[in-house]
């Protein structure tokens, strides 16, 4: 069966180079602040936010392509939560820079919205999981480096772990679901659909 990932994250796309022989990439189109406008009051629950931007872009992709083909489509959104405000991308180097010198000494939440699409059954499941990290006293010096030499405007909360682990002590969850894929969680629903993960 053709397997399909809805994400240009290198992150993504590494975890899934382990556990597909193949897959092919194809990108959402969304508009991710209008959808967002679109949850009402519910836009202020990031675990709402972030199964519905999974499922939004699961349903703009799954219009896109050939349904001759038995396909198992996957698609993410990983948001970070600091001090209870939903830190999305940010717009520039300087708001990552002051977001990140605010996650020193303190606890972020990273949700993942995940959505799998069967098209050999029609049906689409949505989950999510939630991780907890701890980012260090790391100083200025190194954030500012980090900040200066990545395209951190591509990140949620403007930080990739793949990159910055030394930053991070893991508190709940695993280094694979807080990059964007609940790996374990997508078994168990492959599963549940009878599908096996190679």
């Amino acid at each position: 069966m053709k397997i399909v990932l809805g994400s240009l994250s290198e992150g993504r796309k590494e975890i899934f180079s382990k556990y597909f022989k193949d897959f092919t990439i194809v990108k959402s189109e969304i508009d991710e602040n209008e959808t967002v406008k679109e949850l009402g009051i519910y836009k202020r629950n990031p675990i709402f936010v972030s199964m519905y931007l999974s499922y939004k872009k699961a349903e703009d992709i799954v219009n896109k392509l050939e349904k001759a083909e038995p396909f198992l489509l996957f698609t993410f959104d990983t948001i970070v939560v600091h001090q209870g405000e939903i830190k999305f991308k940010p717009s520039n180097k300087e708001e990552a820079r002051s977001w990140l010198l605010s996650y020193k000494n303190d606890f972020q939440e990273i949700i993942t919205g995940y959505t799998i699409f069967s098209s050999e059954k029609n049906i689409f499941v949505v989950g999510h999981d939630r991780c907890i990290v701890y980012f260090k006293d790391i100083s200025n010096e190194e954030i500012n480096k980090y900040v200066d030499s990545n395209s951190v405007e591509k990140w949620s909360g403007g930080i990739a772990i793949e990159i910055a682990r030394d930053f991070f002590n893991i508190v709940e969850g695993t280094v694979e679901s807080i990059i964007g894929v609940p790996i374990n969680k997508l078994k168990k629903d492959l599963n549940t659909l009878g599908y096996n993960l190679v």
